[in-house]
């Protein structure tokens, strides 16, 4: 896979890009690219293999959290945030 620099980036297009990053939850590297295709009309099913291997090879990093991880912090929460009455007497 090739890479490429950019420069003299308007500002709204950066905008945008990071607009789309925040909303999906990606890189900004991603987001411009999830942009450059949806502006080709080339949907990520086109993507190339190597594009979802390196991606899936790399989630582990990326802080994907399985239903049961969500789940776990999500009693965690609660617990948290239960308040002891007890204590404010």
């Amino acid at each position: 896979m090739r890479q490429m620099t950019l420069r003299d980036i308007p500002d709204e297009i950066e905008m945008i890009a990071r607009e789309e990053a925040s909303r999906q939850g990606v890189s900004l590297n991603k987001a411009f690219l999830s942009l450059l295709r949806k502006s080709t009309h080339k949907n990520a099913s086109q993507s190339s293999a190597s594009d979802m291997k390196r991606g899936s090879r790399f989630s582990r990093f990326s802080g994907a959290w399985s239903d049961e991880d969500v789940a776990e912090f999500n009693k965690v929460l609660l617990e948290q945030r239960t308040i002891d009455l007890e204590a404010w007497r």
